[in-house]
C-alpha cells in the first residue's frame, strides 16, 4: 500500500477540517431552501404525491446503482477532487434549473434530470467525505468530528427550513434555487484548499471488479457489520415512505397545514442537532456503544409510531423532535464504528457499500409511499410501516454479533 503521509493535527479544529466544515455549512443552508421549494413547487404544479415521490426516488436511485462502483473510485483517485467536482456539478445544474424557471421553460422532466445528477454526485461525494474525516483528524476525535460536521449541516438546515416558507411565499422558487446553486459553488471554491492524503493500495491498481469483490469480502467478515447495514436498509425503507406522506398528511389537515409542516421540519433538524451535540460532548465508552445504539434505535421508531396516531400538533412536534435526536445517535455510532474498523485503503469501498445497502430500498419506499398516498390515508400507511420496523429491529439488532461489532475498542487495536 502506498500512503502519502500527512501528519494529523491533534486538535479537532485544524485547517483541513475547518475548510470542509464551513463549506458544507453554506451548501447545507442552500440545500434546505431548495428542498422546501422543490416539494411545494411540485405538489402545487401537479397535485400528485406520486410525482413528488418519484422525484425523491430519482435522487436515491443513482446512489444505489452506482454506489459500489463509485466507492471503489474513491479509493483509487484523489478524494479532494471528487469532493470539489461533486459540489461544482450540483451547483451548475441547479443554476441551469433556475435559468429555465426564470424564462418559463422549466418542465418536470428537467427537475427529474437534476434529481438524477444530484444523486450521482452524492454517490461519490458522500463516501469521499466520510472516508476522509479519519485522515484529517486523530482517531480519538473521529466521532466528535462526525458529530461537529453534522451539527454544522443540521444547524444550517434548521435555519434554511425556518426561512424556507417565508422566502417561498414572498420571493418564489427561482430565488431559492439560485441561492442553492451559489452555495454549492462557494463550497467547491473553499474545498480546493483542503489537504487530504492519497491512499492507494496495490489491489486498487486492479480492475473495478476485483476491488468490488475485495470490498464485499471485507464486509462479509463481520456478521455484526452486515446486520447494522441491513438495519439501515429497513430504516430507510420506513422513511422512504414516511418522508413522502408527511407533506399530504399536513397539507390535507386544516389543523396542521404548510406552515406547521415547516415548523415540524425545523423541529426534526433541531432534534438531530441535539443528538449530534450529545455525541460531540459525551465520550461514549466502547463497552456502552451497543446499548446506546439499541436504546436510541427503538426509541426513534416507537416515537414516530405514537406521533402518527396523535391528533395534537404539539405532541406530534415533540415526538418528532425527540425521535430524530435518537436517530442521529444510532446513526453516528454505526457510521463511526464502521469507518474505524475498516482499513484506510478500503474505507471508500465499505462506505459506498454501506450507503448503497442502507439506501437501496429508499427509492422503492418513496415510490410506494407516493402511490399508496393517492388511494389510502397517509397516517395509516405510516403506522403500519412503523409496526413492521419494530418487528424487523427486534430480529436483526438484538444479537450478540451486533454487540461485539459495536463494542469493539478501536483505540486498543490498530
Amino acid at each position: 500500500m502506498r500512503h502519502r503521509n500527512m501528519k494529523k493535527e491533534s486538535k479537532l479544529w485544524n485547517r483541513n477540517f475547518f475548510l470542509l466544515w464551513q463549506g458544507q455549512l453554506v451548501s447545507a443552508f442552500g440545500d434546505a431552501l431548495y428542498t422546501i421549494a422543490l416539494s411545494f413547487f411540485v405538489l402545487e404544479l401537479t397535485g400528485s404525491t406520486a410525482v413528488m415521490g418519484t422525484i425523491m426516488a430519482l435522487v436515491t436511485v443513482p446512489k444505489v446503482l452506482l454506489g459500489p462502483l463509485l466507492g471503489i473510485m474513491v479509493d483509487r483517485v484523489d478524494r479532494k477532487k471528487l469532493i470539489v467536482i461533486g459540489d461544482l456539478i450540483r451547483g451548475v445544474s441547479i443554476l441551469l434549473v433556475t435559468v429555465a424557471f426564470r424564462f418559463g421553460i422549466l418542465k418536470i422532466w428537467m427537475l427529474m434530470a437534476v434529481a438524477v445528477i444530484d444523486g450521482i454526485c452524492s454517490a461519490f461525494f458522500n463516501p469521499a467525505v466520510e472516508s476522509s474525516l479519519p485522515d484529517i483528524v486523530t482517531d480519538e476525535n473521529v466521532m466528535r468530528a462526525n458529530s461537529v460536521y453534522q451539527i454544522a449541516t443540521t444547524g444550517a438546515e434548521i435555519f434554511g427550513q425556518s426561512l424556507g416558507g417565508a422566502i417561498y411565499s414572498q420571493l418564489g422558487a427561482p430565488v431559492m434555487f439560485l441561492i442553492n446553486g451559489i452555495s454549492y459553488l462557494f463550497s467547491a471554491s473553499t474545498e480546493i484548499f483542503i489537504k487530504i492524503p492519497n491512499v492507494v493500495s496495490e489491489k486498487s491498481k486492479g480492475t473495478f471488479r476485483e476491488n468490488f469483490k475485495d470490498g464485499i469480502h471485507f464486509v462479509l467478515r463481520y456478521e455484526g457489520m452486515i446486520r447494522v447495514i441491513v438495519m439501515s436498509f429497513f430504516i430507510n425503507f420506513l422513511f422512504g415512505i414516511i418522508r413522502v406522506l408527511i407533506i399530504p398528511w399536513f397539507v390535507d389537515n386544516p389543523q396542521l397545514g404548510m406552515t406547521r409542516y415547516g415548523v415540524l421540519s425545523a423541529a426534526q433538524s433541531i432534534g438531530i442537532l441535539i443528538g449530534m451535540t450529545v455525541l460531540s460532548v459525551v465520550r461514549v465508552k466502547a463497552s456502552q456503544k451497543y446499548n446506546w445504539y439499541k436504546i436510541s434505535l427503538f426509541s426513534f421508531i416507537l416515537m414516530i409510531g405514537v406521533a402518527v396516531l396523535s391528533n395534537q400538533y404539539w405532541i406530534i412536534l415533540l415526538l418528532f423532535f425527540l425521535a430524530f435526536g435518537f436517530q442521529m445517535i444510532f446513526n453516528m455510532i454505526m457510521n463511526s464504528t464502521v469507518m474505524q474498523r475498516t482499513p484506510v485503503n478500503k474505507r471508500g469501498k465499505v462506505s459506498a457499500m454501506k450507503m448503497t445497502l442502507g439506501m437501496a430500498i429508499s427509492p422503492f419506499g418513496n415510490f410506494v409511499g407516493g402511490m399508496l398516498g393517492e388511494v389510502w390515508n397517509p397516517r395509516g400507511i405510516m403506522f403500519v410501516s412503523v409496526l413492521l420496523a419494530v418487528i424487523t429491529v427486534s430480529v436483526i439488532v438484538i444479537h450478540p454479533t451486533v454487540k461485539e461489532f459495536l463494542n469493539y475498542d478501536t483505540t486498543g487495536q490498530k
